[in-house]
């Protein structure tokens, strides 16, 4: 039987011929030349012609898989590792599954419909390349289930028309979401493990290659029930709120797509929820889709065991079911791996065959089989059981086989029992948060299990805070009243202030300030900086405008103050100076804000959040520097024969201490998660490099990533981590 790396390597072979378009498989069969009529024509299935190909080149009379890898490669070079990138198709066709390698451009106007679609189309892809189901390369068969939805007109059918029909097989779950009768309203439903994570992906992909060819489609985004709170919010409110944090949407943004139907939801986990909220976001959705709110597509998926019993039906135009695999297809499938012994194993077995015949456990027993013991696998009584230690086969397996990592080098990998205990850790976390995906920046405070870890988060938040803005405040201050006595006054006001924010402010969560846009990563330096231009233009002028008028405001104010010492008439010239000046920086701070601001900021590296917040914190800092340097002086300069100069100095560095504050406030996110994630690690139950470790699991299968999001490969792997007890380090 070949080992874990064998099957890895034959699968990532096989998903590579399957991916084929005829014209490239044809090339490949005229190089290797096997013999006239033995591989099907390509109007065969891919599988029937890979199947055929396969066989021959390992037979006696065939070249081998090695000689064939390298026809393959000189043909068409590409890396064959496990994940391997999809084929670029020859003009005019399509893959079935996934998304062609290069995205085609746009055609549309709006930049932020732009930016979203770039987000999803990288999520599919992402997902799908590292989705275990996606590795069995077998279409599922779906029957239509009309009885799980409740459509207006199903009282004027008959019966018989609300039992399952079985799909013509190898349907593609497009084809029955764009049906006249469904209207693109559809259910999918499945046993655990089932593939309707995957199905919904394989539809999205369909869709959002739609969505970028035309300007008129809906632009499907996903989101997973699982996070619905509270049967208080509506659909609407939650939607806004999880189009925010998912992809960094605007709430009048979200809000002016939701109503003009821009957007087609994905809905996921629907049986995530838990039992006292599962029928209640029934309700919420039907209501949401009566009062005229919801979009006119729709997708929901969910366990058919949870759903079934529920008071009420989604009313929605389809539903299909997701079908087990067949003993041809399982058998079909193992032998092309060279698997004969695990299928013949299988047949001896009725349990664990009925298992496997979902795509996540076929998957999962294919890739542990060799550590799965028999003789304990028949001592397990229950269905339950059995499912659990197949998971802890699968388990040990990704945790002791060796990876070649590109994020830890040789001997710097974390241990087994270490990868263990932070994935436990994580799983509960994103259990008892209802979550099925993890970003660093949005670690909170109620992470901390301990009264003690809360005290040292707090202490350690002033501390730093104390530390970080008393240096800055004491540097700026030196440049004033002389560096030596500026450090050590700005240090001393900086720890107290710091201790303070600690204290008070270490109890609140955690809001990273992400206003600002310099990424470029998803336009040209030329779009970005014409974009820029064109904001920071009507920015500057709302912000001078608005800066202005309340600079005359202060500087009235100020004159009347200094007219009392130097007469009216001068008081009201000097306030109206200064007014004048401080306006023209407010200006250019609300300019800068309001320019560089974005409605939608999507995440695509660990931890973005974060380094944004440490970013937005430089703006009012440099502005608050420069004043100190250049703009103090000359007001001194300009005034030095009207006011005192005590007292030019004292307006001037009330304001310094606005900006300053300014800047402090952006960068307290900084801080507090800087200490948050000291208290944990010292709690050992996170690395100190986060993000490290969680692209080291993804190399291991345990977890994906998209973008600066992470989720466990399953949520069955998912549920199985967060069993577990979180042990010692």
């Amino acid at each position: 039987m070949p080992d874990s790396a064998g099957i890895q390597e034959r699968l990532a072979l096989i998903k590579r011929l399957s991916s084929l378009p005829p014209t490239q498989f044809d090339q490949l069969l005229f190089a290797l030349k096997p013999p006239e009529g033995l591989v099907p024509p390509a109007t065969a299935k891919p599988g029937d012609r890979v199947s055929a190909l396969l066989e021959w080149a390992e037979g006696s009379t065939g070249r081998g898989l090695e000689e064939m890898k390298q026809v393959l490669e000189a043909l068409l070079p590409e890396n064959l590792s496990y994940e391997l990138p999809p084929v670029k198709p020859a003009d005019n066709e399509k893959l079935d599954y996934g998304l062609p390698p290069d995205k085609p451009a746009a055609t549309r106007k709006d930049t932020s419909e732009k930016r979203l679609i770039d987000a999803v189309w990288t999520e599919v892809e992402d997902r799908l390349r590292q989705s275990l189901q996606n590795a069995i390369l077998i279409r599922l068969d779906m029957a239509e289930q009309r009885s799980q939805v409740s459509r207006p007109w199903d009282s004027q059918l008959r019966t018989a028309d609300l039992k399952p029909q079985p799909l013509e097989p190898g349907a593609h779950i497009a084809d029955v979401f764009d049906r006249r009768d469904v209207g693109s309203k559809l259910l999918i439903l499945g046993a655990p493990g089932a593939g309707k994570t995957t199905t919904m992906l394989d539809l999205a992909a369909v869709l959002i290659q739609r969505a970028n060819d035309q300007p008129e489609h809906p632009i499907p985004v996903m989101f997973n029930l699982s996070s619905w709170q509270s049967a208080k919010q509506s659909i609407t409110d939650w939607l806004l709120r999880e189009l925010k944090l998912k992809y960094g949407v605007s709430q009048k943004l979200g809000q002016t797509w939701l109503e003009e139907k821009t957007l087609l939801p994905l809905l996921d986990g629907l049986d995530e929820l838990p039992p006292g909220r599962q029928a209640p976001v029934v309700q919420a959705v039907n209501t949401w889709l009566q009062s005229g709110e919801g979009p006119t597509r729709l997708l929901v998926c969910s366990r058919i065991e949870e759903y079934e019993l529920y008071p009420e039906k989604l009313e929605l135009n389809g539903a299909i079911c997701l079908e087990p695999l067949t003993d041809t297809q399982l058998q079909a499938y193992l032998n092309s791996l060279k698997m004969g012994d695990l299928w013949d194993g299988l047949q001896l077995d009725e349990d664990l065959l009925e298992l496997v015949r979902t795509p996540l456990l076929l998957s999962v027993s294919i890739l542990a089989n060799e550590v799965i013991d028999p003789a304990q696998w028949r001592q397990k009584q229950t269905a339950t059981e059995r499912m659990t230690y197949l998971l802890d086969a699968y388990v040990e397996r990704r945790l002791h086989e060796g990876v070649k990592s590109r994020a830890y080098p040789p001997g710097k990998q974390p241990t087994a029992q270490q990868t263990r205990r932070w994935l436990v850790w994580l799983a509960k976390q994103l259990k008892t948060q209802s979550k099925d995906e993890f970003l660093i920046e949005t670690m909170q405070p109620d992470m901390l299990a301990t009264r003690k870890q809360r005290w040292l988060y707090e202490m350690n938040s002033g501390l730093i805070g104390g530390l970080i803005g008393g240096l800055i405040f004491g540097l700026i201050f030196g440049l004033i009243s002389g560096l030596n006595n500026g450090l050590i006054v700005g240090l001393i006001a900086g720890l107290i202030v710091g201790l303070i924010f600690g204290l008070i402010g270490g109890r609140s969560s955690i809001d990273t300030v992400e206003s600002f846009d310099f990424s470029f990563s998803s336009k040209s330096r030329k779009e970005f900086f014409k974009e820029l231009r064109n904001k920071l233009i009507s920015g500057l002028i709302v912000g001078l405008i608005a800066g202005l008028i309340a600079g005359l405001i202060v500087g009235l104010i100020v004159g009347l103050i200094a007219g009392l010492i130097v007469g009216l008439i001068v008081g009201l010239i000097v306030g109206l100076i200064v007014g004048l000046i401080y306006g023209l920086i407010v200006g250019l701070i609300v300019g800068l804000i309001v320019g560089l601001k974005t409605d939608i900021a999507t995440r695509v590296e660990p931890n973005q959040g974060i380094w944004a917040s440490l970013n937005n914190m430089g703006i009012p800092l440099a502005i608050a520097i420069v004043f100190v340097v250049i703009i103090r002086p000359v007001l001194l300069l300009l005034l030095a024969n009207i006011l005192n100069a005590e007292v030019i100095a004292l307006i001037a560095d009330i304001f310094f201490l606005l900006l300053f504050v300014i800047s402090i406030a952006s960068g307290a996110a900084c801080v507090q998660h800087f200490a948050l994630r000291v208290v944990l690690h010292r709690a050992k139950v996170i690395p100190w490099n986060y993000a490290r470790f969680l692209n080291y699991c993804t190399e291991r299968l345990l977890l994906q990533r998209v973008g600066g999001r992470y989720r466990f490969i399953h949520k069955l792997v998912q549920e199985h981590f967060a069993a577990m007890p979180l042990g010692r380090e």
